[in-house]
């Protein structure tokens, strides 16, 4: 999994497109790549502790490694921002909305073609 730069995460979230699923508020937009590029954007007024942050970004990444198989072929940079609903959830809680990410954009690509 490739991770965007910080000027890159700036530009996105200035210029991208956004939707909300259940846990996460996800920022996005085409790459020419053909891969997804992904960041995790967890401030200090999610957790004030870095070690409820970190563990939130590692279910996160352990959820797209798993679930995330619609996502490994689109072109898309991807900004996941949890939301506190997520805090204290595990791995399988979130597939739904890994699914969900992987069909909006896959409806994007087929809009795009058409």
């Amino acid at each position: 999994m490739e991770t965007l730069k910080n000027r890159r995460i700036r530009q996105l979230l200035k210029t991208g497109n956004s939707f909300k699923t259940k846990h996460l508020i996800v920022v996005w937009q085409e790459n020419n790549l053909g891969q997804p590029r992904f960041a995790f954007i967890i401030s200090r007024k999610f957790s004030k502790k870095a070690v409820e942050r970190n563990r939130v970004k590692r279910v996160i990444k352990e959820a797209l490694r798993l679930y995330g198989d619609s996502l490994r072929n689109l072109g898309y940079d991807i900004i996941l921002i949890p939301k506190k609903e997520i805090f204290g959830k595990k791995t399988w809680q979130l597939a739904d909305d890994i699914k969900m990410i992987g069909q909006i954009l896959e409806k994007n690509v087929k809009k795009d073609r058409s």
